[in-house]
């Protein structure tokens, strides 16, 4: 079993979390970090979003096309949409491509379209949404997306050779 506490140290290594928390700063950063933009977009339409195989109305999708991600997503509130958010940067970070499975079947490609019109099929890498992962993805995502979000509402702490010494796998 991999220790999601060390994963999660590893990963965000080089992606500053802002202090205090501000969503766009932190996107731009995971942009930067990967090379690619991502851009959001909310979908105020909750069944919209479930018809696409996200399970529930607070939930989101993860597209990767040939030059950036794209995050669609819906929650009741901001705090719900940071985490949703956050759930599909775990993804990306995570490196849960969502690609086809090892057989050969092509990745998952819900109808978008709806959502989505100026979007090009073609352009479309990857979709990653409830209906074509397996439950360790999901889960370690939720716990990257879980972390983040302790970590970004955690005060600031000043630099101490005694906490970075004694608890080297709790702080960064």
């Amino acid at each position: 079993m991999v220790d999601m506490a060390a994963r999660f140290g590893d990963l965000m290594r080089n992606i500053e979390i802002p202090f205090p928390w501000e969503r766009a700063t932190f996107v731009a950063a995971v942009a930067k970090n990967r090379g690619r933009p991502i851009f959001l977009q909310r979908v105020d339409d909750p069944p919209a979003l479930s018809g696409l195989g996200c399970g529930t109305t607070t939930s989101g999708l993860w597209i990767k096309t040939t030059h950036s991600d794209i995050v669609l997503y819906n929650a009741d509130t901001e705090w719900h949409a940071d985490h949703v958010i956050s759930h599909e940067i775990g993804h990306m970070l995570l490196r849960h491509d969502g690609q086809g499975a090892s057989d050969g079947t092509p990745a998952y490609r819900p109808p978008l379209h709806a959502l989505m019109p100026e979007l090009s099929p073609d352009s479309i890498q990857s979709v990653l949404g409830r209906s074509d992962y397996d439950n360790v993805r999901e889960a370690a995502a939720e716990t990257f997306a879980d972390m983040l979000m302790v970590e970004a509402t955690l005060p600031r702490r000043r630099p101490s050779v005694v906490r970075r010494t004694l608890f080297r796998a709790r702080y960064r």
